[in-house]
């Protein structure tokens, strides 16, 4: 930049002085010849601004040497316009030899336009007419101008034949659905492992989900590999949370009932304490069983045990006197 600036005023100076020449020479002359050979020195201005400027002194007599003058003034500009250009330009340098890591910049330059964000369109939205409830989680409705359409409720799994809340489940659909005007909004998601029936979201005249709603009556069941957009999906898994907490529906205790309490183990058996062993009888001598002590012979007597020899049951060597193993005789 600094070099073009540098080069323009050169340009305008070459043809100023074209014009001081010509007026020194020819006042009377046409003035646009010495314009053009300007304008063509300027292209080299850096060689021929100098010369003019010590010509223009020698014809006025200012100099006699002029023309070394100009001459030293004109490789002296050239070799300034060379310093100027080496320094105000390094970008134009040759890159030094290698691999270069190339850097994304932080932002696109100010003559690129940011690319404007992808905005998703909004799904299709049709009012439609529920003709019939075929199996609770899919519906036959009519758009006007269309031929009927099977159609799947995005999100619902709803109870089988046979199984708990069946009949109950598809008269809540059935009440709720058949022969009312819904809006029907097309491509909110899809199902993995199931029919190729297009999912829709049904809003009910008073602007409700019919999904979320029959959710959170528990009249149906969020199905799990359902992948729907993420404020639909956050919807339906909310109105579940709440029927499971209230109980309502297929979340009741006839579909659910409690787990039964396991009973605790009976305590083991506590063996039985061990018979005390019998008493040894004591040999029948024929004798009546007598006490083990006596305190004198008298009453020994009176048990009608005296005389008490030695080994009988309560002889006492206090009672034998004479110790002869006969006590009280």
């Amino acid at each position: 930049m600094v070099f073009g600036i540098v080069y323009l005023v050169g340009m305008v100076a070459t043809v100023v002085m074209s014009v001081l020449l010509w007026q020194q020479r020819a006042r009377q002359g046409r003035a646009w010849p010495w314009v053009m050979a300007g304008v063509v020195a300027a292209v080299i201005w850096p060689l021929t601004l100098w010369p003019a400027v010590g010509a223009y002194w020698y014809r006025r007599g200012g100099s006699k040497r002029a023309p070394l003058i100009a001459g030293a003034s004109a490789l002296g500009a050239v070799l300034a316009l060379l310093v100027i250009g080496g320094l105000s330009e390094p970008s134009e340098r040759a890159q030094p030899a290698g691999p270069q890591v190339l850097r994304e910049p932080s932002s696109p330059p100010p003559s690129v336009a940011a690319p404007e964000p992808v905005v998703a369109p909004a799904p299709p939205q049709d009012q439609a007419l529920v003709l019939d409830v075929l199996d609770d989680d899919r519906v036959l409705i009519r758009v006007p101008g269309r031929e009927p359409q099977v159609v799947r409720l995005a999100g619902l799994q709803t109870p089988s034949a046979g199984q708990c809340w069946e009949a109950e489940a598809r008269s809540f659909a059935e009440r709720t659905l058949r022969g009312t005007t819904v809006r029907a909004v097309f491509g909110v998601g899809w199902s993995s492992g199931r029919s190729n029936d297009p999912e829709v979201s049904l809003f009910l005249p008073d602007g409700a989900e019919y999904s979320s709603v029959a959710l959170q009556q528990g009249a149906a069941k969020f199905y799990p590999q359902s992948f729907l957009a993420e404020g639909l999906t956050a919807e339906l898994v909310q109105a579940e949370a709440t029927a499971k907490i209230a109980h309502r529906g297929l979340w009741n205790e006839r579909c659910n009932p409690p787990a039964q309490a396991v009973p605790a183990p009976a305590p083991a058996p506590v063996p039985a304490p061990a018979p005390e062993p019998a008493p040894i009888p004591a040999p029948d001598t024929g004798r009546p069983v007598l006490p083990a002590y006596y305190a004198n012979c008298a009453q020994a007597r009176a048990a009608g045990a005296a005389p008490l020899h030695r080994g009988d049951t309560g002889y006492s060597s206090k009672l034998d006197r004479d110790d002869d193993g006969i006590a009280c005789e």
